[in-house]
C-alpha cells in the first residue's frame, strides 16, 4: 500500500501539473539573471533579495502540489472503495450464486453447518451461498458486516460421499472469518484493481503523444515494475492468508486437508515454482509441506522484509515531498526535518508491524520447540536492502536533475543495510529477553510485551528513517546543496571528499540535536525496552555508570581551575574562557560516556541497551557538573565580583541535551562498533574464510576513502605567512566608515547629508585572534568596543561572539575569506539609542606588517571604508 501511496501522489502530479503555470514561472526565474545567485556556495551567504524574488516567481507551487497529490489520492481511495463494495455483488451476479437458507431441502446441510460454525469459535454465523461448480472448494468473501461462504456444490455433494473432506473444507473456510481476514483480502484486492485503473491509466493518456520517447521508456520500465511489485504482494497477501486459515486445523481435519492436496498429481517444475509468485492461492504440495512442517509458518523469511523496504523505499521520496509542504511542521523544526520525522513515522508503523510480527513469532517458535531463534541479521539486512533498492525505483527519483557521486550512493547503501541489520538485531534480541521471562500460558503478557516492541520498534524505525532520508536529501550533489556548501568551507567546493561527508553528518546530528532534542531522546528510551527483561544485568551497568559518572563528576568541576592561569593573560576575555569551558568540558563527558558503553560491552558482556543505560546513568551524574564548571567561570577568570555563580538557564539545557542525549549516542555508536569488531574477532578462529573476506573488503574500502580524500582537488595554492600563526590580542584599530544619511547609522544620528565617522578602540576592548597553520581563524569577541564622533553624537560600535574564516598572506598582502559567524551581535549606539545589525559574510583584503610580536592588518573595502587593526603576540 505504501508504494500505491506514494506513485499515486506523484503520478497525479504529473497529470494535473498546469503547463501554462508552470511556463510562466520558469520565465520568470530566468528572468533573473541579473540578480546575485540566492546562495553562495563559496561564501556560505544568503541573498535575501534574489530568494524573495525566486519565491515571488514559484508562487504557490507548493500548494499546487499538495492539492494534486490529494486529488491523487482521493482518486485512488474512490476507486478503491468502489471495487470492495461491489465485488461481493458482482460476484453473486457472475457466479449465480445462491443463499442456503433460502433453498428448500437444505435443512440437514444447514444444521450441519450450524455445527461447524460452533465449532469454529463463532459468535455470528456467516452467510452461505452455493455456487454450480462441481469443485470440491470454497471460498469467503464480503464487504462491511456481511461475510459470505462460498460452497461449490462439488463440496455440498461431498456432504454424504466423503463427510470428513467436506468437514475440514468448511472448517478451513471458516478459519478464514475467524481470522477476520476476509476485508483484509478483499480491499487488498481492491486496491490492487485500482492502481492501474486510477494511476497507470491516466498517467498513460496523458503521456500520450506529450512526452519525449526516451522520458516515456524511463518512466514506463519504473511503472511496469511498481505495477509488478502491486500485484506480487497483493498475490503474497492471498497466499499468506490460506496458510494462517490450515493452521487452525486439527488431527483429522489437518490430515483430511493434507490427504486432499497430496492427490492433485499435477508436475511441479521451476517453471511452476517461479511462477507461484503470481498466483491467488499457493502451490498444493507447498500447502501440504507447511501442515507437515508447521515451522515453516513462523519462519522469518528475509523475502517478507526484502518487500516490505521495497514499498516503502518507493513510497518514501514523494511521501517527504508531502510533508515537507505541509504549512505546519515540528516545532522547532524546519521543513526538512519536519517533514522526514513525519514520513519516518508514516512509514515506520507497517515496517515495525512487520518486523516485530515475523521475529518474535520466530522467538515463540523456537521456545515452543526448543530449537534457535533468528538473530534478526538477515532479516533486518534485506529490509534494509529493500529500503535502498526502493529509493532508487521511486518515480521522483528520475525527474531529479541533483545526483551522488558513486561513493556516497555506497556509503548511503551500507548506512541503511546496516541499520536495518542492527535494527532486526535489536528486536530479535528483545524477543528472546522477553520471552526468556514470561511463562508459556501467560499469553497476555506476551501480547503486552509484544505490543510494547512494536511501539518501541516504531520509533526506532521512525527515527532511522527520518534521519537517513534528510542524509539522502543533504548528500544530493549540485551548485547550491549542502554538500557542496560544506565542502566550500573545508577550501575545496568543486570536489567533494569524505571528510566533507562526515562533517555534514555531524552538522545535521547537532542542528538536530539543538533543535528537537526530543527526536533524539524518543529513540534513546525506545532502545532501552530490552532493559526491562533482564534486571540483573540492568543492575549491573547502573553499577557501572554510577562509578564511571561518580569519578568524572568530581573530577570535572576541577577543569576551569586550569583556565585560571589562561585567563592571566588580559588578551583572554571571559567569553574566550567560556569556549575554552565548553571544549573542555563537554569533550571529557563524551569521552567517560563512551568508554562506559564500550566497557559494557567488551568486559561486561552486557548488550548494546545496557551499555546504553550505563551510558545516560553516567550522564545523569555528569550533567549537574557541567553546570558547576560553567558557572565557576567566572570565579576563576575574575570576571565577577564577589564570585556569585549564576546557573544560566542556556548553559543547563546545554549541559542536558549533551549529557543526556549527543553523548549517549555516540557512546552507543561506538559500542557498536566495538561489538562489531569484538565479534569479528571471536569469530576469526573459526571462519577464516569469512574474516579473509572481511579483512578484504575492509582493505578495498579503505583504498577507495584514501582516493577519494586524496585526491587533487581545483582550488588555487595559497601563501601563509608563518609569522601569523599564533594567538594575538588587540591593541589599538582604527574604523573608517562612510555614513549615508539614509542609513541605519545615519538615522540614529539625524545626519542630514553624507557624512564618514571614524572610530578607534585601545586594549580594553576584549578582542583576540587565533591564526592557525591549516588556513583558519578564529575572532574572539567579549564585547569588543570602539567610538566616535558622528553629528556631534557619540557613537559606539559593540561586537561579541565568535567569527571563523579562512586566511591568506604573503608579500604583504592579505586575503580574509569564508567567514562563519556564530552568535555573533554587532550594536550601533547613538545618543543612548541602540539597533542591531546584521553580520555579512564576504571577502576582505588589504595589506599586513608581521613582525614577531606584533602585526598590523589594514583592510579595505568598497566605498571607502578601511580598517587598521593593531595587534600583540599573546605569550598563551
Amino acid at each position: 500500500m505504501t508504494a500505491v501511496v506514494g506513485t499515486t501522489m506523484f503520478g497525479w502530479q504529473t497529470v494535473l501539473v498546469d503547463k501554462n503555470a508552470t511556463r510562466e514561472r520558469a520565465e520568470c526565474v530566468a528572468g533573473l539573471t541579473d540578480l546575485p545567485a540566492p546562495i553562495d556556495v563559496r561564501a556560505g551567504t544568503v541573498n535575501g533579495e534574489s530568494l524573495a524574488a525566486i519565491q515571488r516567481c514559484l508562487g504557490t507551487l507548493r500548494a499546487d502540489s499538495v492539492r494534486q497529490m490529494a486529488v491523487g489520492l482521493a482518486v485512488l481511495a474512490a476507486v478503491t472503495a468502489a471495487g470492495y463494495l461491489l465485488a461481493p455483488w458482482f460476484e453473486c451476479r457472475l457466479r449465480g450464486l445462491r443463499r442456503l437458507d433460502r433453498t428448500p431441502g437444505t435443512e440437514a446441510l444447514r444444521a450441519a453447518l450450524a455445527g461447524l460454525v460452533r465449532e469454529a469459535g463463532l459468535r455470528r454465523p456467516p452467510v452461505f451461498v452455493v455456487s454450480r461448480s462441481a469443485r470440491i472448494s470454497g471460498n469467503t468473501f464480503g464487504a462491511g458486516p456481511v461475510r459470505y461462504v462460498r460452497l461449490d456444490l462439488g463440496l455440498v455433494h461431498a456432504q454424504r460421499t466423503a463427510p470428513q473432506v467436506f468437514r475440514a473444507v468448511v472448517l478451513h473456510e471458516l478459519a478464514h472469518v475467524r481470522n477476520a481476514d476476509i476485508h483484509l483480502t478483499r480491499l487488498t484486492i481492491a486496491l490492487a484493481w485500482a492502481f492501474p485503473l486510477a494511476v497507470l491509466v491516466p498517467v498513460a493518456v496523458n503521456y500520450a503523444g506529450s512526452v519525449p520517447a526516451r522520458r516515456l521508456l524511463d518512466d514506463g520500465w519504473r511503472l511496469a515494475a511498481f505495477a509488478l511489485i502491486v500485484h506480487a504482494s497483493a498475490w503474497s497477501v492471498l497466499r499468506a492468508r490460506e496458510f494462517a486459515a490450515d493452521a487452525r486445523l486439527l488431527g483429522g481435519d489437518r490430515a483430511a486437508v493434507r490427504a486432499l492436496l497430496a492427490a492433485d498429481r499435477r508436475r511441479i517444475g521451476r517453471r511452476a515454482r517461479l511462477g507461484s509468485a503470481f498466483r491467488f492461492h499457493p502451490l498444493s504440495r507447498a500447502r501440504a509441506d507447511t501442515l507437515e512442517h508447521p515451522g515453516r509458518r513462523f519462519a522469518a523469511r528475509p523475502v517478507e522484509a526484502l518487500g516490505a523496504g521495497l514499498a516503502a523505499g518507493i513510497a518514501a521520496p514523494p511521501l517527504l515531498d508531502l510533508m515537507a509542504s505541509l504549512p505546519h511542521q515540528l516545532p522547532s523544526s524546519d521543513r526538512l526535518t519536519g517533514g522526514a520525522a513525519a514520513t519516518g513515522l508514516l512509514l515506520g508503523v507497517p515496517l515495525a508491524l512487520v518486523t516485530t510480527g515475523a521475529l518474535w513469532r520466530c522467538a515463540w517458535w523456537a521456545r515452543h520447540t526448543g530449537t534457535a531463534a533468528a538473530t534478526g541479521t538477515a532479516f533486518g539486512a534485506a529490509l534494509g536492502c529493500g529500503l535502498v533498492v526502493g529509493r532508487r525505483l521511486s518515480w521522483i527519483t528520475a525527474y531529479t536533475d541533483q545526483h551522488r557521486a558513486w561513493w556516497i550512493e555506497v556509503v548511503l547503501g551500507l548506512l541503511w543495510i546496516a541499520g536495518g541489520a542492527l535494527l532486526g538485531r535489536w528486536v530479535a534480541g528483545s524477543a528472546r529477553a522477553y520471552l526468556r521471562i514470561i511463562a508459556p500460558e501467560r499469553t497476555r503478557r506476551t501480547r503486552l510485551a509484544w505490543a510494547g516492541a512494536v511501539l518501541a520498534t516504531t520509533v526506532l524505525t521512525a527515527w532511522s528513517l527520518g534521519f537517513l532520508l534528510m542524509l539522502d536529501f543533504a548528500t544530493l550533489d549540485g551548485e547550491t546543496t549542502l554538500l557542496r556548501l560544506v565542502a566550500a568551507r573545508q577550501g575545496h567546493p568543486d570536489v567533494v571528499t569524505s571528510l566533507a561527508l562526515l562533517d555534514l553528518l555531524g552538522f545535521y546530528l547537532r542542528i538536530a540535536a539543538a533543535q528537537v532534542p526530543h527526536l533524539f531522546a524518543l529513540p534513546l528510551l525506545a532502545l532501552l525496552y530490552p532493559v526491562l527483561a533482564s534486571p540483573r544485568a540492568s543492575r549491573h551497568a547502573v553499577r557501572l555508570g554510577v562509578v564511571a559518572g561518580g569519578v568524572g563528576a568530581l573530577l570535572l568541576p576541577l577543569v576551569p581551575l586550569g583556565l585560571g592561569v589562561a585567563a592571566r593573560d588580559p588578551g583572554l576575555s571571559t567569553s574566550t574562557a567560556a569556549a575554552m569551558v565548553n571544549g573542555h568540558t563537554l569533550v571529557p563527558v563524551t569521552f567517560v560516556e563512551l568508554t562506559v558503553a564500550v566497557a559494557a560491552v567488551a568486559n561486561r558482556r552486557l548488550p548494546l541497551p545496557h551499555a546504553l543505560l550505563a551510558a545516560l546513568t553516567a550522564g545523569l551524574l555528569l550533567a549537574p557538573a557541567i553546570v558547576a564548571a560553567d558557572t565557576t567561570v567566572p570565579c576563576v577568570t575574575g570576571a565577577s565580583r564577589g564570585c556569585v555563580p549564576i546557573v544560566d538557564g542556556i548553559a543547563v539545557d546545554r549541559a542536558l541535551t549533551h549529557a543526556l542525549v549527543v553523548a549517549p549516542t555516540a557512546a552507543v555508536l561506538a559500542a557498536i562498533v566495538g561489538a562489531a569488531l569484538a565479534a569479528g574477532l571471536a569469530g576469526s578462529a573459526r571462519r577464516r574464510r569469512w574474516t579473509a573476506a572481511g579483512l578484504a573488503i575492509g582493505l578495498a574500502s579503505a583504498g577507495t576513502v584514501v582516493l577519494v580524500v586524496s585526491r587533487r582537488t581545483a582550488t588555487a595554492t595559497v601563501s601563509r605567512d608563518p609569522c601569523l600563526v599564533g594567538v594575538w590580542r588587540l591593541t589599538a584599530s582604527r574604523y573608517h566608515l562612510p555614513v549615508p544619511a539614509d542609513s541605519t547609522l545615519g538615522g540614529l544620528a539625524d545626519l542630514t547629508q553624507d557624512s564618514t565617522v571614524e572610530l578607534t578602540s585601545g586594549p580594553e576592548g576584549g578582542y583576540a585572534t587565533a591564526y592557525r597553520a591549516d588556513g583558519t581563524a578564529t575572532d574572539l569577541h567579549d564585547l569588543s568596543t570602539a567610538e566616535g564622533t558622528l553629528g556631534g553624537h557619540t557613537v559606539r560600535l559593540a561586537r561579541r561572539g565568535v567569527l571563523t574564516y579562512r586566511w591568506s598572506a604573503g608579500g604583504g598582502r592579505y586575503r580574509q575569506y569564508d567567514q562563519i559567524y556564530l552568535g555573533t551581535e554587532t550594536v550601533w549606539e547613538v545618543a543612548g539609542r541602540k539597533v542591531a545589525i546584521p553580520a555579512e559574510a564576504g571577502e576582505n583584503t588589504g595589506a599586513y606588517r608581521c613582525a614577531d610580536d606584533r602585526l598590523t592588518v589594514r583592510l579595505e573595502s568598497a566605498g571607502g571604508a578601511w580598517s587598521e587593526e593593531t595587534f600583540v603576540r599573546s605569550p598563551t
